[in-house]
């Protein structure tokens, strides 16, 4: 089994991403077994195989007079505590992937001392890659235009959690179904001439963001994917993205 945990800021389509993806995979022939690792959502557009919310009560942390983020906190600490059901749940599936959909708040998910055990002991010793996914909408700069700033901002993030978490990274730039023509082709020239990044950037901000484009440049935080969980565009360079990172380039499927 090879684990692929999807993580990413609040409404950046990981819950989405992670159907799509897993549909993918199914129609090439590789079995999967869906996680959801978020013990507050409300709705999910696929059913999950494994539900961290059969064992952990977001609700009953709620109850008990914490805020909303309290209780998140409470109940993302709490899944340490039911990681050995939830491993034999995984196991009795025998996927080839087993995709991880986690909570929705990356704050209180990537960055709590907890989440590196919960990684290590749903994981075991079996290979296992992040794929942060960032919403392109956000990067939006008017109809027409992106915002560098908020771009390498994201990309910083992404840093972060990878440094945090010590796994191998894949980011995936989300509903590019929602940018322009003129959008796409900018992103585009970032993402294949990163320097050009510079042309858009001014003042003194412009020496950290030279900084991350040589660490984009030689991929040190791991490719840079355009996908659309919504259409399953760029879903199969997706998935060459995640063998690179599990098997050095080598199909699984073969």
């Amino acid at each position: 089994m090879f684990f692929v945990y999807i993580v990413g800021t609040a409404a950046s389509g990981k819950s989405l991403l992670t159907k799509s993806f897993s549909e993918w995979l199914e129609d090439h022939q590789l079995s999967v077994c869906i996680v959801n690792l978020d013990p507050a959502v409300r709705y999910l557009p696929y059913e999950p195989d494994v539900d961290v919310r059969r064992y952990v009560s977001y609700e009953k942390f709620l109850e008990s007079g914490l805020g909303p983020n309290g209780a998140m906190i409470r109940a993302v600490d709490e899944i340490y505590n039911h990681v050995e059901f939830l491993r034999n749940e995984v196991e009795e599936y025998n996927a080839d992937y087993v995709i991880v959909d986690t909570p929705g708040q990356i704050e209180l998910f990537a960055f709590r001392k907890v989440t590196t055990g919960i990684i290590e002991r749903l994981s075991m010793n079996d290979k296992s890659t992040l794929v942060y996914v960032i919403d392109s909408s956000v990067i939006s700069k008017g109809d027409y235009d992106l915002d560098p700033y908020a771009f390498t901002s994201l990309l910083t993030l992404g840093i972060s959690v990878k440094l945090r978490l010590r796994l191998p990274q894949s980011m995936a730039l989300n509903k590019v179904d929602l940018l322009s023509l003129q959008q796409l082709e900018k992103l585009s020239r970032w993402l294949e001439e990163p320097e050009s990044i510079l042309l858009d950037v001014q003042g003194e901000e412009s020496g950290i963001v030279s900084r991350l484009i040589e660490m984009l440049t030689t991929h040190e935080f791991g490719d840079v994917i355009t996908v659309s969980a919504l259409t399953e565009e760029g879903l199969d360079n997706l998935y060459a993205s995640i063998q690179r990172e599990l098997y050095g380039g080598e199909d699984y499927s073969t």
